[in-house]
């Protein structure tokens, strides 16, 4: 159905591939993964078992990769704890935020490392600590090329909880603005002893142990061998051809969006499942899945998931419930609009993305074939399936999602008028933007069978996307 209605933009790609190559390190406390040992390796200090490591590690792709809030982080730490039956030091709240916060933004600063290349100059910008370092503070607005060597040791983060940030400064900026580098602060060393090892390090001062380095990716090879060497559980982060979804629903999720479709990548639809992760990569469109009650704009549901949503939208105005609420929500299945860059989609507690059923969701097109050879048109793909199929409601919301994707690929391309060519279903008949949303789903799901329905349909599908994933060249 079509409407017309974390650390800055998190997350974004250099921050989720920074992550995602580091290798598990068991350690019994913070100092044994030392300064650049944490561009390669993921640790929990005393976490030793590689379960309980690993659920540490997919907790933490989850918030990094689909922009989960702190709250979440700390019920999932709940869970990790009692699953593994680990006892760890500190309370519960305090060790999740821990893990949270450093992950997040040495992630975060890893990938602005990446991006930061392209200009000649860095800003060194104090972050809003409550607890002001006087050294951050003194270097805020220092300004250096990006060669200094100053930033080797003072990259941020530079602390537990330290929030400076850097900023590129390019070669024109700094003409067209008269800018001129500052001096390079010498804040002198200190020593810091080991208390375990009893070995002394010399640290720059304002820096917290462990933190003077920066934590770029592709750097340290030797280190990571050293890593590997030592204990090497390689974590196997899931492959995410849709980067990122919201859920109310425990069955519905991203990581079961993404098996589904890795599923239907095997079959002979794999070329338009391909083309769908291009998509993704260029255009950013989000996916939000809540139930009925939450999708009325008064509900309480609606206002309970609020914050969670907006943080995960992070919608530049506007009441975010204007971003999934919408008037008629009892019997809206999904909506979007040409404003959006998400889709909307309702499901239920019981609705478990598990349970789809692909041989099913892909013969669904044949069947939409039969039923208007038959002369009974039936009303929608979504319809037939959750009618008709063994899976339901369970792919239903998988059809729904993709007629919802199906409108943002008709909008990215251009949003043009609909051929003149009769639809599969009733419901594609009703204006060119179902018309799109309909016959994408059903190119996705079984582009062989559409094209027995209707060739043209099928070539007019292969050129929309292309255009779609074209005039994303320059997204973002």
């Amino acid at each position: 159905m079509s409407s017309r209605v974390r650390y800055g933009s998190l997350p974004f790609n250099e921050q989720i591939t920074f992550f995602r190559n580091k290798l598990n390190v068991p350690t019994e406390i913070w100092s044994d993964l030392w300064r650049h040992g944490h561009n390669s390796g993921f640790s929990v200090a005393g976490a030793m078992k590689d379960d309980l490591l690993n659920d540490f590690r997919r907790a933490v792709d989850a918030a990094i990769a689909d922009g989960k809030s702190l709250t979440w982080f700390k019920k999932e730490f709940n869970t990790i704890v009692a699953r593994n039956g680990w006892e760890h030091t500190g309370k519960a709240s305090w060790r999740a935020k821990i893990i949270f916060d450093t992950n997040m933004r040495q992630s975060y600063n890893a990938g602005r490392y990446e991006q930061l290349q392209r200009f000649e100059y860095w800003r060194y910008a104090h972050g809003d600590s409550r607890y002001p370092r006087e050294l951050h503070l003194k270097w805020h607005d220092t300004l250096l090329p990006k060669s200094d060597p100053w930033w080797q040791t003072h990259f941020v983060s530079n602390g537990w909880g330290c929030k400076c940030r850097i900023y590129g400064v390019s070669q024109s900026e700094f003409e067209r603005k008269g800018l001129s580098t500052t001096s390079r602060p010498n804040d002198g060393l200190r020593d810091w002893e080991d208390k375990t090892t009893g070995e002394i390090h010399q640290i720059p001062k304002g820096i917290d142990p462990g933190f003077d380095y920066i934590p770029q990716r592709g750097t340290n090879l030797i280190k990571q061998q050293e890593i590997a060497k030592r204990k090497a559980v390689v974590y196997q982060a899931p492959e995410r051809l849709v980067p990122s979804a919201f859920s109310t629903a425990q069955g519905v999720n991203v990581d079961g969006l993404n098996q589904v479709l890795s599923a239907i990548s095997k079959t002979s639809s794999a070329p338009q499942v391909a083309k769908l992760g291009e998509f993704f990569k260029r255009h950013d469109v989000k996916s939000v899945f809540v139930k009925q009650a939450e999708m009325g704009h008064n509900n309480k549901g609606a206002k309970d998931i609020q914050q969670a949503v907006q943080e995960y939208l992070k919608p530049s105005e506007f009441s975010p419930k204007y971003f999934y609420t919408i008037p008629g929500y009892r019997k809206t299945r999904g909506f979007t609009s040409k404003y959006f860059d998400h889709v909307v989609v309702k499901v239920a507690n019981s609705t478990k993305l598990a349970k789809v059923d692909v041989d099913e969701v892909r013969q669904l097109v044949t069947l939409a074939h039969e039923f208007y050879k038959r002369g009974k048109t039936e009303y929608s793909m979504s319809h037939i399936v959750r009618t008709y199929g063994e899976s339901k409601d369970h792919s239903g919301t998988l059809v729904t999602w993709l007629h919802e994707i199906g409108h943002q690929v008709h909008f990215k391309a251009g949003g043009g008028a609909a051929p003149n060519i009769p639809g599969l279903t009733r419901y594609s008949g009703a204006n060119s933007a179902e018309w799109h949303a309909e016959h994408f789903a059903a190119w996705v799901l079984n582009r062989n069978a559409l094209a027995e329905f209707n060739t043209d349909i099928a070539n007019y599908f292969d050129k929309l996307v292309e255009q779609a994933i074209a005039n994303g060249a320059n997204h973002g």
